[in-house]
């Protein structure tokens, strides 16, 4: 009888220190999934930061893009409109500064450090000149053979226009501009320098009526998509030419307006520009500027007056591939959300997935380690 009881108590121990070594074990697992998580919140907190911008740069390696800035002196108008072969927000490579300026900046030029000097010479009121001789000074940046700028500006009854490519961006990379129209349109990793001779065209085009600025840019960006947009998103037979697509204009009234890399701004943000749209597609799905059209087509209704000798019809565009729309919902909530917000939203769900297999897991251990333990009859004895 004692010798059973000896033994049961044993087995009780050991039932314990099972317990306590899977609960050590899982506490242990939970801790570094939360050392993880905790990183992915400080991205959140960081995303304006340089630091977004170098795990960025190390997990997307392509950067191609090709766009078109341009200001309208006799409204204060200023915008931009863009395309890329990278599943995020092209949004975050262009500043806005009405009544002065645009910019864009791009190839790897997505350090805010670059971004943000030429935002804030803008509202300075330095001209594109100025602006494309410093940000492509090896003083200011000795990395500028990676960059690629385009400024237009406007002040003091003068338009500048000015744009810059540096020796070590992808081929076929070039940038051109119009200062009659007070464009600059530039781009790398290109099917050839007509995706961006094409859209400087359609942009200054003189036989499409009276436009308004924001037909103009839209016309520029599907002139380049139709010229072949960048060369990453076309092959196996598809033609897709970008996989995210852009246009912003500023009227003269409303604030300077710079996104954040990788995330749109929200319609209640007070410097929203006027006119916003961004689209992202799957690699391998439809032409986001098919889609890009649409939504422009249904803004114009509602907030540009009908012209009728105006040619308003879209430049034909490639296709692109199978429409994948849930593709492109998913991509639009990591739009909306931010990188930043999404690594961390990812970081802290795989915690609580795993704290539930935890949980799940220590559960059938105890029931199955409880089931194992010897039981006592009436009489004492094992059963």
């Amino acid at each position: 009888m004692k010798s059973t009881i000896n033994t049961l108590q044993i087995e009780k121990r050991k039932f314990r220190m099972t317990k306590s070594t899977w609960m050590r074990k899982g506490w242990q697992l939970t801790q570094v999934l939360g050392f993880f998580s905790a990183l992915g919140l400080l991205w959140v907190l960081v995303s304006s930061t340089p630091e977004q911008a170098f795990i960025y740069n190390a997990v997307i390696p392509e950067k191609s893009t090709f766009s078109v800035v341009a200001v309208d002196p006799l409204t204060g108008e200023v915008g931009s409109a863009g395309a890329s072969c990278v599943p995020i927000s092209a949004a975050g490579m262009t500043a806005l500064v009405p009544g002065q300026g645009a910019s864009a900046t791009q190839a790897a030029a997505l350090d805010p450090k670059q971004r943000m000097q030429i935002f804030n010479m803008l509202q300075q009121g330095a001209t594109a000149t100025e602006i494309i001789d410093f940000v492509s000074n090896e003083s200011f940046d000795a990395d500028n053979g990676d960059r690629q700028y385009g400024v237009a500006t406007f002040g003091g009854g003068k338009v500048h226009v000015a744009g810059f490519t540096g020796n070590q961006t992808e081929a076929w990379s070039g940038d051109q501009q119009n200062l009659t129209m007070a464009v600059s349109a530039q781009g790398n990793t290109l099917e050839g320098p007509h995706v961006i001779s094409d859209a400087l065209a359609a942009f200054a085009a003189t036989d499409i009526g009276p436009v308004a600025f924001p037909d103009r840019l839209l016309r520029a960006l599907e002139a380049a998509s139709a010229a072949g947009g960048d060369r990453r998103c076309n092959g196996n037979g598809i033609q897709q030419t970008a996989q995210a697509a852009f246009i912003a204009v500023s009227r003269a009234d409303q604030p300077p307006f710079a996104a954040t890399l990788g995330r749109d701004p929200s319609p209640n943000d007070p410097d929203t520009p006027w006119l916003f749209i961004s689209v992202i597609e799957g690699k391998g799905g439809s032409n986001p500027l098919l889609e890009l059209r649409k939504q422009y087509d249904a803004w114009r209704s509602e907030n540009l007056p009908a012209c009728n000798e105006c040619d308003l019809d879209p430049i034909p565009v490639p296709r692109g591939g199978i429409p994948r729309p849930l593709s492109r919902i998913a991509l639009g909530l990591v739009s909306r959300l931010g990188l930043g917000a999404t690594a961390g939203t990812i970081c802290l769900t795989s915690v609580l997935m795993v704290a539930v297999v935890i949980i799940i897991f220590r559960r059938r251990m105890l029931k199955r380690t409880h089931q194992d333990l010897p039981r006592m009859g009436k009489d004492g004895s094992e059963t």
